[in-house]
């Protein structure tokens, strides 16, 4: 099934549980501070929140997801908020959202060309560096893109077909909105020949080859009948990467077009893959991190002397900097695979982090917006 009754979520909107993971524990817990039934409270006001902007917001507010585009940061999160630094982190600018429901995550391909996703099954779009935004998909366009796709394959008889439409109608029992799938995006990446593909949780993947302009599913083609939770992708000389919760780890097969599983050593949950030239990396859960140099034939694991789950990999010329949830830092050679201790940020919980394009510092997000810190070494 795509959605099992007991980790399906009910209004998405309401829920700000990002990652369904330890990696956004701090995340969950910011529900039980939220009004209780968000997105009850909406409807009573005749909202919708794909079809209502978002509103300014003067408080600080967390950034849940955050990436560099040139020379400016955008960062987004709760309620359709996405802001902007052209300072590299130091002051921020919100810009509208075309809707109001939960962003988690952004992504940019080049300086102009970036994609935000978020709960209800958001995704939008911008070409202009982040200052606008348009919306290529919701909860709404997915279900019904599901149901025409997977209608028309059954009517010709394609095997499996009729079982995704029945998995389709199960998901649609849990939610709260008849004609909107309540799943949320986590990620989502296109290279430079516009082909991409946008993950989320309970297995959902569609594949765009035209910049997101239009989408197929491709839930069946990934080696993940349980519809594990998908949370990161990658990609390398075409070949997209997905890292996902129990250890799935899957590389696109360009001959078979299909997400095939990369046997890892680790059943944790991963968040995040990097596919670097001649490096391939995996982390997630507890400060776990492996690499292989053979694309995934033998891993190494790293001993990172971090407990908290890692949530970024942040490029600095010969080294990843590697972030975990609670704000602790290692510097990753990239060649030795040796690992230097960093002085922690102190900002409490963290959510993401980007680097800022200036040598020795870098920008985390957290509870109360985002931050600048220094890259150094731990005393």
């Amino acid at each position: 099934m795509i959605f099992p009754v007991p980790l399906a979520v009910p209004n998405a909107s309401s829920a700000t549980i990002t990652r369904f993971s330890g990696k956004w524990l701090s995340v969950m817990l910011l529900v039980l501070l939220l009004p209780f039934g968000v997105e009850a409270s909406v409807a009573a006001e005749g909202l919708d929140p794909l079809r209502e902007p978002s509103k300014p917001i003067s408080a600080p507010a967390p950034l849940l997801g955050m990436d560099r585009a040139g020379d400016v940061l955008v960062g987004v999160g709760l309620h359709g908020m996405i802001k902007r630094s052209t300072d590299g982190g130091t002051t921020w600018q919100q810009v509208q959202s075309p809707v109001s429901t939960d962003l988690v995550q952004v992504r940019f391909r080049d300086p102009m060309n970036g994609w935000i996703v978020g709960h209800d099954s958001v995704l939008l779009h911008t070409t202009d560096g982040g200052l606008t935004w348009s919306v290529q998909l919701d909860g709404r366009t997915v279900l019904a893109r599901l149901k025409a796709f997977y209608g028309e394959r059954a009517e010709r008889g394609i095997e499996g077909a009729a079982d995704m439409l029945q998995e389709v109608e199960f998901a649609m029992n849990t939610s709260a909105t008849p004609d909107v799938l309540a799943s949320p995006f986590l990620d989502v990446m296109f290279n430079e020949d516009k082909v991409g593909y946008v993950i989320g949780a309970f297995g959902m993947i569609l594949r765009s080859t035209d910049d997101g302009a239009t989408w197929d599913p491709w839930i069946e083609q990934t080696d993940n009948t349980r519809r594990m939770h998908l949370y990161g992708l990658d990609e390398r000389d075409g070949v997209f990467y997905i890292a996902g919760e129990q250890g799935l780890l899957m590389r696109l097969n360009l001959q078979t077009q299909q997400f095939t599983t990369i046997e890892t050593p680790y059943n944790g949950s991963y968040f995040g893959v990097r596919a670097l030239p001649d490096l391939l990396l995996a982390y997630g859960l507890r400060g776990n991190l492996y690499a292989s140099r053979d694309d995934g034939g033998q891993w190494q694991q790293i001993d990172t002397g971090l407990n908290a789950s890692l949530i970024s990999a942040v490029d600095s010329g010969q080294q990843l900097i590697m972030v975990s949830q609670s704000g602790a830092m290692i510097a990753l050679d990239k060649e030795s695979l040796s690992v230097t201790p960093l002085q922690a940020s102190r900002v409490g919980e963290v959510f993401a982090a980007s680097g800022t394009g200036r040598d020795g510092e870098m920008v985390v997000t957290f509870f109360s917006g985002a931050k600048l810190v220094e890259i150094a070494k731990a005393n």
